[in-house]
């Protein structure tokens, strides 16, 4: 099996030495990178009705509010409008949703919580201190899995929890890449590195240095591409850390 084909195999299955840096280090450019090459997100399209509620549809297909907040770039559920696709995360199929008024949907309207984490979640530590400039969901019908850290090239980048090197190798898209296979079936990414510390089914400690910041794969500088997927479903990495 290529190194590619073992690479797509482990996120299928699970969802889906350079110079350290000196004072004079350049400023990190803080564009945007090319879309990644990225795996197929499971989920749907839903087009929005007349009289349906971003609570009511994400009550429908069983989708926390603020994930359907989080990958549609919603900071406010009143933003929703007749006609807007929302992109499901994890559904099948497209389904009808009962409009307020129009049979059980719940309780009535509840507020929607904000976008971001709540905290109760967070169970992983920050791979690495950066600047954060690109968030997970989906902006302008492009899909980013994961988030964007820029820092030094050369930074060293520490596995987010404990766990096993499933896979550390190259990618088209992502570069040199580590995935880490954490207890409960969680996984997580780290793309773009200069370098690689850990081989494949090498158990590695929280915080250990795995890899160092770089620029290989498509990008337009160092950064570091970060990704977490709970069985098929790539989750927003804010949602899981601090």
């Amino acid at each position: 099996m290529t190194r590619l084909a073992a690479v797509a195999l482990a996120l299928a299955l699970a969802a889906c030495a350079h110079r350290a840096p000196g004072p004079d280090a350049a400023p990190v450019p803080l564009t945007s990178p090319e879309p990644h090459v990225e795996p197929d997100l499971v989920g749907v399209t839903h087009v929005v009705k007349k009289g349906e509620t971003l609570y009511r549809i994400a009550r429908a297909y069983g989708v926390p509010v603020r994930e359907l907040m989080e990958v549609n770039d919603l900071s406010d559920p009143r933003q929703l409008a007749v006609g807007m696709e929302l992109f499901v995360p994890g559904a099948a199929r497209a389904l009808d949703v009962p409009a307020a008024g129009e049979g059980p949907a719940g309780p009535p309207e509840e507020p929607a919580p904000p976008a971001e984490r709540t905290g109760a979640e967070a169970r992983l530590r920050w791979p690495l201190k950066g600047v954060l400039y690109s968030r997970y969901g989906v902006r302008q019908g492009q899909r980013h899995d994961g988030i964007d850290i820029a820092a030094p090239e050369g930074t060293a980048v520490g596995a987010a929890e404990a766990g096993t090197v499933l896979y550390a190798g190259r990618q088209s898209g992502y570069g040199s890449i580590v995935i880490l296979r954490h207890d409960g079936g969680l996984l997580t990414l780290y793309a773009h590195a200069s370098a690689l510390l850990v081989r494949q089914g090498e158990r590695v400690a929280a915080g250990q240095p795995i890899a160092r910041v770089g620029q290989s794969g498509r990008t337009t500088g160092p950064h570091l591409h970060f990704e977490v997927r709970e069985g098929t479903r790539p989750r927003n990495p804010l949602f899981y850390l601090p």
